[in-house]
């Protein structure tokens, strides 16, 4: 394998080299590796932009369809549409993965993950996806990398209405294993709905936008379970309701400029659980709520200086019902976040600068499972520093010290250089360190989970001796952009240690018949690994695209026992082969496409038992699109066209091993849309 990627990256670069006599084309901008405006080739890190076109031709209901795309980036899907989704960068877990919304942090420190289903893509003008540790400019949780997802400014007035239907083929099942009967309905090819608004428009100088969308589907997808239950399945309890809001504007202010966002989103799903164990009556319903006032200019007094000064709110209500069979409580849980963030830049001359900042944020979750409402405060400077001591050559090195109010303050450093070779080609090399926080789950959580098989009470409680997360990175990459091609290949590593899982099991000190379940600090893990991301355009209407991600992850110790290189273990969900490849067709008048996933095979126990493991899968889809009119474009999507029965995470049997194949994802699926632009 080693060969073929050696080869693969040989002759892409031979077709860079090729495609550098065009005239270079000026590359998209990006801000959140550096938090300052600053060219793919001139940023340090591994950055992609998925643009706003980019994300309505996917056809996709929510980030995740998306983010898969993408090299490195692997989504962990708990069930179809309205499910939860959680995305892994470079074989990170999904908590070590920050996600920014216009560069305010949305993972909460209840929880740590941050749930793409819930994220509407209507509101959307690109994505930035940065690999690799950004603690230094970031803080807590950007180990793996950052995803910051870029809201759509106030443009010429516009109104955009939008229907779409997802459709299964009927066929006949069984709702409950082996018990309860379906036959095909024709309401599959009416299973889910989503009606979506957008306007902006302009009064004077000040920008506004807003919208919002409807969203419904019952997701009762009919797959083929023979080879795992022996029979048909239809998912069952897996319906989902949603709605969404959002509302902007922009205007000048001072030599600068003044924005103002509100975002609302509420939904309410039925919660099955994994293939073996369905929640046949559990429900979960969330709503969350936020709000953002940003300030920016090039002009702070000075040419010299300039300055973005953010504040945000976020409020989050999550309520899980249990099936009454259970006989538990409904679950409730209560997170308020505000946060202040300014960042300014100096530029002391042509090739010295400096970014520098600092931010103060506040958490307080009240929850069913802690005994008390639990607040945090995290205090945060940083500085990043570019010197240029020859000019094709940058070098930036950057730390950042956080305060936490509730556990022991953290310093992260890195060290990057960026070597432009040529107008379209740079060299990058850096090196640093990055963390995570316990989050108050982890620190304070408590739960009856019920009995284990020798009948005595189960608990969860959280360990509030647990250490930060800490890793040590390094990564060295080549970037290429041109008028045809844009190719940006790595090789990188990541020692993570100290990583938190909920693997602590024991008898209660007090009470031996009792037995606790705690997260504890249990394993360290090498992850080295190659990326390479390329786009070529074949003429004016035709492109292709390839991304192939290599991870020969190493389990060095777990739960106290340690491992040598010559153990061979993987990292527990962390597939050596991630690949993609895309084809696009665009005219005036015409859009088509065709897109294929692979995502090789993941172990879901430390000890990689070949029986617990998820079989590798592929996902085909393609799509069409058609301008009617200036007004009217009609779509059609063709997904999962091979009808792959495929499991992006597994379940767990009722004595909590890992032997339950997991999350069914949904069969071949026909999505058509239509638009309407006035």
């Amino acid at each position: 394998m080693d060969r073929r990627i050696a080869l693969f990256a040989a002759l892409a670069l031979l077709s860079a080299r090729v495609s550098a006599e065009d005239l270079p084309e000026l590359p998209e901008t990006v801000i959140t590796a550096t938090r300052e405006p600053t060219d793919i080739l001139d940023s340090p890190s591994f950055v992609t932009v998925i643009t706003q076109q980019e994300i309505q031709e996917s056809g996709a209901a929510d980030l995740s369809t998306v983010l898969a795309e993408q090299s490195g980036v692997v989504v962990n899907n708990y069930g179809p549409q309205g499910q939860t989704k959680t995305v892994s960068i470079r074989g990170s877990s999904s908590d070590q993965v920050l996600v920014l919304l216009d560069g305010m942090r949305l993972n909460s420190s209840r929880d740590g993950s941050v749930d793409f289903s819930e994220i509407p893509t209507d509101d959307i003008d690109h994505i930035e996806i940065v690999r690799g540790s950004a603690s230094t400019m970031y803080g807590t949780g950007a180990i793996g990398g950052v995803i910051n997802i870029i809201t759509k400014k106030p443009a010429e007035p516009q109104m955009t209405l939008s229907l779409t239907n997802g459709s299964y083929i009927p066929h006949d099942g069984y709702a409950e294993p082996g018990t309860v009967f379906v036959p095909a309905t024709p309401m599959s090819l009416l299973d889910n709905q989503k009606l979506s608004l957008t306007v902006d428009g302009k009064l004077q100088d000040v920008g506004l936008t807003g919208g919002g969308s409807l969203s419904r589907g019952m997701n009762a997808f009919v797959w083929d379970d023979t080879a795992g239950l022996g029979e048909w399945r239809q998912r069952n309890n897996a319906q989902n309701l949603s709605s969404d809001a959002f509302a902007g504007l922009a205007a000048p202010l001072l030599g600068g400029s003044v924005s103002a966002r509100g975002s609302f989103s509420s939904s309410g799903i039925g919660a099955p659980g994994s293939d073996l164990y369905p929640d046949s009556q559990a429900m979960q319903s969330d709503t969350w709520a936020s709000g953002s006032l940003s300030y920016s200019t090039n002009h702070f007094f000075s040419d010299l200086l300039s300055l973005d000064a953010k504040g945000f709110y976020r409020y989050e209500e999550l309520t899980f019902t249990y099936d009454p069979s259970y006989n538990l409580p409904e679950s409730i849980h209560r997170t308020h976040s505000a946060s202040l963030d300014v960042t300014q830049k100096l530029a002391v001359s042509e090739t010295v600068s400096a970014v520098y900042g600092g931010s103060v944020w506040y958490d307080y979750a009240d929850s069913t499972n802690f005994a008390s409402p639990h607040d945090r405060v995290n205090v945060a400077g940083f500085l990043s520093a570019t010197v240029a001591p020859w000019e094709p050559l940058a070098i930036t090195p950057s730390v950042r010290y956080d305060y936490f109010s509730d556990f022991p303050g953290y310093l992260s450093f890195q060290v990057s250089s960026v070597l432009s070779l040529s107008d379209s080609t740079s060299l990058k090399l850096s090196l640093g360190t990055a963390y995570r926080a316990p989050t108050l789950n982890e620190l304070y959580w408590y739960s009856f989970d019920g009995y284990t098989s020798s009948n005595y009470p189960e608990y969860s409680e959280g360990n509030p001796s647990l250490q930060p997360e800490t890793s040590y990175n390094g990564e060295l990459g080549l970037s290429v952009i041109t008028k045809r091609l844009t190719l940006e290949t790595s090789l990188f590593t990541r020692l993570v240690d100290n990583e938190i899982n909920w693997g602590g099991y024991a008898a209660s000190a007090s009470n031996p018949n009792v037995f606790i379940e705690t997260p504890v600090n249990i394993s360290q893990a090498l992850l080295p690994g190659a990326e390479i991301h390329t786009k070529m355009a074949v003429t004016d209407q035709i492109s292709l695209r390839a991304d192939y991600t290599f991870i020969y992850s190493l389990l060095l110790s777990y739960l106290g026992q340690s491992y040598d290189l010559s153990s061979n273990l993987r990292v527990p969900y962390v597939p050596i082969h991630d690949l993609s490849l895309s084809a696009h067709y665009d005219d005036a008048v015409n859009t088509a496409n065709v897109e294929m996933e692979y995502v090789g095979q993941k172990f879901t126990d430390a000890a990689n038992t070949p029986a617990w493991a998820l079989a590798g899968y592929v996902v085909l889809n393609a799509g069409y699109a058609r301008a009617l009119t200036k007004s009217v474009l009609f779509s059609v999507k063709l997904l999962n066209i091979l009808n792959e029965t495929y499991y992006t995470v597994g379940g767990f049997n009722s004595e909590g091993y890992p032997d339950d194949p997991g999350y069914p994802m949904p069969p071949f699926s026909i999505v058509i849309s239509m638009q309407l632009k006035l």
